[in-house]
């Protein structure tokens, strides 16, 4: 944790949020420029031991709201989607199949609290000097050309980011089929997150995992980044 003057704290996160966003893909579709509309999904496959399953997100949409608190500390959007699970091939019995689907939302930086102190301020004018002693009651001793005193200091203190990560849901169905579909769907479904002071980026992702007696086989697919912030 470092404490950064009040003056500072703006450029420091915006240079923090700057190195967290250069990691995404620059074709975010969501963002505060643009707050409402739909989300690229994706699919993945397994192939193990003769077992062919899909897991795809698809139907993704989102939508950007202002912080209900009015601060710029806390991020809120509504999601809808649907993540979906294929069995495509199986030669031997499969014993469950369970496919779960999230967010993920990452945080820049995080807000450490504020703090303020009693400290000094001195400066010295190109041909002053500094002498004698503070008075009691705190007032500025002025010499030739510069001065000493007692100020009131304010900083923001911050934290790294972090990363959190959001279920929607999950559902697990016995011995399923070829040619079986499965999963979760969801509406409006409320993604938010509390304390960033920083670049807030989120993904949606969906796990399948596929079980048979000797092995589980997972996969997860993950959506296009949205940015909150």
């Amino acid at each position: 944790m470092r404490r950064i003057k009040t003056g500072m704290a703006a450029a420091a996160a915006a240079a923090c949020a700057v190195s967290v966003m250069s990691v995404g893909p620059a074709s975010a579709q969501i963002t505060p420029q643009n707050p409402s509309g739909p989300v690229k999904g994706g699919k993945q496959t397994i192939k193990s031991e003769g077992v062919n399953a899909q897991i795809a997100l698809f139907d993704l949409k989102a939508r950007l709201f202002p912080p209900l608190a009015g601060d710029n500390k806390s991020r809120l959007a509504y999601v809808d989607g649907k993540a979906e699970g294929t069995i495509t091939k199986a030669p031997g019995e499969i014993e469950a199949a369970t496919v779960e689907v999230g967010y993920v939302v990452a945080c820049g930086v995080k807000d450490g609290g504020f703090e303020s102190w009693i400290g000094s301020n001195q400066t010295i004018g190109a041909a002053g000097a500094i002498a004698g002693s503070i008075p009691a009651a705190g007032a500025a001793l002025v010499g030739v050309g510069g001065s000493l005193g007692l100020t009131q200091n304010q900083v923001i203190k911050t934290a790294p980011g972090g990363i959190v990560y959001l279920p929607v849901g999950s559902k697990t169905i016995q011995k399923p089929k070829p040619g079986e579909n499965f999963g979760v769907r969801f509406g409006e479904k409320r993604v938010s997150i509390e304390g960033c002071i920083g670049s807030v980026d989120a993904v949606a992702y969906s796990t399948l995992t596929v079980s048979s007696r000797a092995f589980d086989d997972m996969k997860t697919v993950y959506s296009e980044v949205m940015r909150f912030a």
